[in-house]
């Protein structure tokens, strides 16, 4: 898959950028926070498809792309969509962005999803040129991943996965020339079996000091990444990545219990990058840090 680059100041012309995914080792998107402020942006043909939350500010916009003008108010949760290959020559903004995020999805990872979890031929799938409109789904995509670009958590390569996933099957059933009614997503319950999930759990547990894709989960189930993590959490109750965190608070209360290991060992043999990271996650969870577990 080509590496993902975003459009940076070849576009956002008048922007900053905040905080940007790249050099963490997600898979499935990049992610840019901006502020941008009011004047004109470049004019690009982009490669991969963006689409935009705004998180904080209040103004109008006015662009053209696809041979559509659009003019809107945007307030906090507007959404934009910029499908890859469709030119925008004109973006003016009236107005400061204080904060948005840009989720960058890429173009051929988006084919496979339509294949893959909708059955549909990827050349017949177009993608809507839409702006300034409110889906509070993509909304709480957006707002997750600016968290996590904020404050990264011990399973932010696996989180990321599963939302990347989310968020291209959605968009293709929501803003394409698809109808979602047409194309309906199997149920998630019953796709994995005792079998296949017992292999998955296996992986987890034998791989607790490392990141785990969802891709790599998703093969050992022979699902693809979509449907594997709607049907783990038919199957658990969990997503993946909250029974990954799990499984490595559970690792490490036995390892404190041991006594045998500094809090950076266990901390490295849990997955988690720092002791300090191993800390902030175990208080959150257990209430009391490692320390005073171990003590108790």
């Amino acid at each position: 898959m080509a590496r993902l680059i975003g459009h940076s100041k070849s576009k956002y012309t008048t922007g900053t950028c905040l905080g940007s995914s790249r050099g963490r080792g997600w898979h499935g998107l990049l992610a840019e926070r901006w502020q941008h402020a009011e004047g004109d942006l470049g004019e690009v043909l982009p490669r991969d498809t963006e689409v935009i939350v705004m998180l904080d500010g209040q103004l109008r916009v006015r662009r053209r792309g696809d041979g559509r003008v659009q003019q809107h108010h945007a307030m906090p949760g507007t959404v934009w969509l910029c499908p890859a290959g469709i030119r925008e020559d004109m973006i003016h903004l009236y107005g400061e962005i204080r904060e948005s995020i840009h989720l960058y999805l890429p173009a051929l990872p988006l084919s496979k999803t339509a294949l893959a979890d909708l059955d549909v031929d990827p050349s017949c799938v177009r993608l809507r040129y839409e702006g300034g409109f409110h889906d509070p789904v993509i909304e709480a995509i957006g707002r997750t991943v600016a968290e996590e670009l904020r404050h990264p958590s011990p399973v932010a390569t696996l989180l990321i996965g599963t939302l990347s996933a989310a968020l291209g099957a959605y968009i293709l059933r929501n803003y394409s020339n698809l109808s979602p009614a047409s194309h309906p997503l199997p149920p998630a319950k019953g796709m994995l079996d005792g079998r296949r999930l017992a292999r998955v759990l296996q992986l987890i547990d034998t791989h607790l000091d490392r990141d785990l894709t969802l891709d790599e989960l998703a093969r050992e189930a022979c699902l693809s990444p979509f449907h594997f993590a709607r049907a783990f959490k038919a199957a658990t109750g969990e997503s993946p990545h909250r029974y990954l965190l799990q499984r490595r608070l559970d690792r490490a209360k036995a390892l404190l219990g041991a006594g045998t290991l500094t809090m950076t060992e266990v901390a490295l043999a849990c997955g988690f990058s720092s002791a300090a990271h191993f800390a902030t996650s175990f208080k959150r969870a257990n209430g009391v840090t490692p320390s005073s577990f171990r003590s108790a």
